[in-house]
């Protein structure tokens, strides 16, 4: 009877999967996966110095462990994404995953400085594979006008990734220090096991063609709308870089916030953000990219101006509620124009550009806390959302003036057709 019933149990597992639309199901990996590796990389956030410290690291031996994730990205995430659009998506999806595991499993047998920051570097090889192919493979399955909204469907599932990590963390360290990384490790080793049987590379993911490496990076950036993409990535990013190492002090001083509370404030805009993605991405697939990035950072640019005058944290979370809801206007279309940007020119190049846009990323935020000190230390904390207002301004008008609305197939067809009807009538005439 047992076995009927696990044999049945198995037969209905199998034919209710089988129901699931294909490209759904690649949708849902995606997020799944984007959501575990952001959480992953939250997840320590919040006790993981405090463990650090007492094993006797430094204050520069802290550095070296969470710089030690950024900087494995920094050198692996174009190869991966080169790979990638060479030899496919899976094979990176997996791996992963497979590697967060691992990774996820030998912190807590770290007992020293040099393994912790071993740990975190392989976290960071894991989310360097996961990266490479993740918003790619989001592009292969769905080409068409409604890439925007599914782009902004994964973007949401790792923005709350990042929402729920320090949370998670938190709560899961104060009852037991091993629980955080068990919790990962189950989730990135469930999804290698189901992505190993279930994703399939589906027709529409082609590999490149076979150019040297150098060469595809070369026809990428001979595109102007990535170049200028990559641009305001660079210059975006410069606020973030240093408005969350100096954004917690601010608040704490000016309203006694204690760190839960900041930590609310922060997740309250994150949250705006994730929720309005994939509703941006919609309408941006409808009516268009450009239009809403322009406006989106003509809005940003005064909104943000606001927060320096709030003269209470509710007030002020409300305001950055808002920044982040009007945020997610400026920068959600940015990728599904880039990607249709290859598109218009036949380069299949997604995670080679999704590549370089993670590098643009790791540009400003290293620059970012630099410049931010030298602002801050002359002209005052308040005047680092000025700043960010000129950056926005700046980048609004580099992005009016080069930034190219990429046409629907059939608005071409129509540009085609009606350019024809009229040199055939200047003919006749």
């Amino acid at each position: 009877m047992t076995k009927d019933k696990g044999f049945m149990g198995g037969f209905f597992l199998r034919i209710s999967l089988r129901k699931i639309n294909p490209s759904i199901e690649i949708l849902a990996i995606v997020c799944f996966s984007a959501f575990t590796d952001n959480l992953g990389y939250g997840i320590i956030v919040p006790f993981l110095p405090q463990y650090a410290l007492s094993l006797g690291a430094s204050d520069l031996d802290l550095g070296i462990i969470f710089a030690s994730y950024a900087l494995v990205q920094l050198l692996t995430t174009i190869p991966f994404g080169l790979m990638s659009d060479r030899y496919g998506r899976r094979p990176f999806m997996i791996a992963g995953m497979l590697v967060l595991g691992v990774a996820s499993l030998l912190y807590p047998l770290a007992r020293n400085v040099t393994l912790i920051a071993a740990c975190r570097a392989v976290q960071g090889l894991a989310a360097s594979a996961t990266w490479s192919s993740a918003m790619a493979l989001v592009v292969d399955t769905f080409p068409g006008r409604d890439k925007g909204e599914k782009l902004g469907i994964a973007s949401g599932a790792t923005g709350v990734g990042g929402i729920a990590g320090p949370l998670v963390g938190g709560v899961l360290s104060d009852v037991n220090f091993n629980l955080p990384f068990l919790l990962i490790a189950s989730l990135s080793l469930a999804m290698f096991v189901y992505m190993f049987f279930r994703l399939k590379v589906t027709k529409k993911e082609k590999a490149i063609e076979a150019l040297p490496y150098r060469e595809i990076v070369k026809k990428a950036l001979g595109i102007r709308n990535i170049v200028i993409i990559i641009i305001i990535n660079v210059l975006t990013m410069i606020f973030w870089g240093f408005m969350e190492p100096l954004m917690p002090p601010y608040l704490s001083g000016r309203f006694n916030l204690s760190s839960t509370q900041i930590g609310l404030v922060f997740g309250a805009a994150s949250l705006s953000y994730a929720v309005c993605q994939p509703l941006v991405g919609r309408l941006s697939d409808r009516y268009g990219r450009k239009k809403f990035i322009i406006s989106g950072m003509a809005l940003l640019a005064g909104v943000n101006l606001l927060i320096p005058f709030c003269g209470d944290p509710t007030s002020l979370t409300i305001v950055i509620m808002i920044t982040a809801s009007i945020g997610t206007l400026a920068f959600t279309p940015l990728t599904p124009l880039a990607m249709e940007s290859l598109q218009d020119q036949n380069i299949e190049a997604y995670a080679t550009v999704n590549s370089l846009f993670g590098i643009a990323f790791y540009v400003g935020y290293s620059i970012g806390p630099v410049i931010g000190a030298l602002v801050s230390s002359y002209f005052g904390f308040e005047s680092m959302f000025f700043f960010y207002s000129l950056i926005l301004v700046t980048v609004l008008l580099i992005a009016q003036a080069y930034l190219k609305e990429m046409m629907k197939k059939e608005e071409k067809t129509l540009v085609k057709s009606t350019k024809n009807k009229q040199r055939i009538s200047i003919r006749k005439e």
